[in-house]
């Protein structure tokens, strides 16, 4: 009896002890991002990485919120709905810890007067018409909101 409940501390450790193979994933492009920003590469600094689940990682650019807001904020409807799920994602991200995403969030050229969940709304309306392509950044994002 004893030798078993050993056994099921031992395998229960063990188990709980394993990283989700999504999470292996994650560190290792976040750690070659980190890297390559640190070499001056702009793309590797504006890389947003995050786990979704234990098999699924999302990968987000950041770079597309210096031409989004400028174009939102001049009445560019559609950039305003790319920019309000990009802003939800990420927010959602920094809520899980995401450092990078928080970065972001913090720092982003994002429009002074919006109403991101009506433009949230007005996104998925336009992925469901086909305005926006089903496999568009924004799209796939509205997957996971």
């Amino acid at each position: 009896m004893r030798a078993l409940a050993a056994f099921a501390i031992a395998l229960a450790t063990a188990v709980g002890g394993c990283t989700a193979p999504s999470e292996v994933i994650v560190n290792k492009i976040r750690s070659e991002a980190d890297v390559k920003c640190q070499e001056g590469n702009q793309p590797a600094c504006d890389t947003v990485v995050q786990t979704l689940s234990s098999t699924k990682v999302a990968i987000e650019s950041t770079s597309s919120i210096a031409t989004l807001g400028p174009e939102c904020n001049s009445g560019k409807h559609e950039s305003c709905e790319q920019l309000a799920v990009l802003h939800a994602e990420l927010m959602s991200w920094c809520s899980m810890g995401n450092a990078r995403a928080c970065a972001a969030v913090n720092a982003g050229a994002w429009p002074t007067k919006w109403d991101e969940p009506a433009l949230i709304d007005a996104a998925k309306l336009s992925c469901l018409s086909g305005q926006l392509k089903q496999d568009s950044n924004t799209c796939q994002a509205l997957d996971y909101l």
